[in-house]
């Protein structure tokens, strides 16, 4: 049986800023191999530091709009 991870509103807020600044970091620009990288490995942390579907849920929607703005869609 799966365990959720139920997570207060705090730890929620912090998920949204820490999902934020990764948009923010890696949206407006051309990524390089190497960042992107670094960017797997924040998420790898990020997902880690949370342990919740829903964070990785989250992070996955933050990665496919920054995959969106990295090929010029909309």
């Amino acid at each position: 049986m799966k365990v959720v991870k139920v997570m207060a509103f705090r730890e929620v807020y912090k998920l949204f800023v820490d999902a934020w600044m990764l948009y923010r970091k890696y949206s407006a620009r051309k990524v390089t191999d190497a960042e992107c990288e670094e960017m797997i490995n924040e998420v790898d942390i990020l997902r880690k530091h949370y342990q919740s579907e829903f964070a990785e849920d989250l992070l996955v929607c933050v990665l496919r709009e920054i995959s969106k703005s990295q090929r010029g869609e909309k």
